[in-house]
């Protein structure tokens, strides 16, 4: 020490007591050492292949929210876009848990030139349906907030109405166009 005085700095004046300031600091440490809620946990890892069909497709419709000749026509739809463009869009329709879950890796042989698409009502009609997993080869294609984008549009509660085959078929659709598209992508 030099034997310099420095002076104390003035008390700031907060408006709360000590007490209350006490008080709040105990209350949001007891908060944050409390286990998160169960809305907010995420769901647990799935691996059920028994759920995979014994044939290759790239439609699995666990749910039925597509007909037999919806699943037909998107599987074909699906088979000829990776036929022109070489990414792999392939479609899960699930009510989780009743899913197959990290089995569709190896069924589908997800790679970084793969989109999975989920369509997930979830266990009480969740707000949003829509669920993409999206290889990094194809986010230079098609920028991550498109994704986002088409989730909030066709997977919400407004545009469901028209009904969930038609939220699948419009999504599909939608990613079909921008991956076809002359300019190699989609607009962001």
């Amino acid at each position: 020490s030099l034997g310099l005085q420095l002076p104390s700095p003035a008390p700031q004046q907060t408006g709360l007591s000590r007490r209350a300031c006490t008080s709040a600091a105990a209350a949001a440490l007891a908060a944050a050492a409390l286990p998160p809620l169960a809305a907010n946990a995420r769901p647990e890892g799935v691996n059920k292949p028994e759920l995979l069909p014994s044939y290759q497709t790239n439609v699995i419709d666990l749910e039925r929210f597509l007909t037999s000749g919806q699943v037909k026509a998107v599987d074909t739809q699906l088979a000829a876009l990776e036929k022109k463009t070489g990414v792999k869009l392939r479609l899960l329709c699930q009510q989780y848990p009743n899913t197959p879950g990290l089995a569709i890796k190896d069924y589908w042989k997800v790679d970084d030139n793969s989109i999975i698409m989920v369509a997930d009502k979830g266990s009480k009609g969740a707000a949003n349906m829509l669920n993409f997993n999206v290889g990094s080869n194809v986010e230079l294609q098609i920028a991550p907030r498109v994704f986002s984008g088409l989730r909030n549009i066709f997977g919400g509660k407004q545009y469901r109405s028209n009904g969930d085959d038609v939220v699948i078929e419009s999504t599909i659709d939608a990613i079909c166009t921008c991956l076809r598209s002359e300019d190699g992508g989609c607009p962001d």
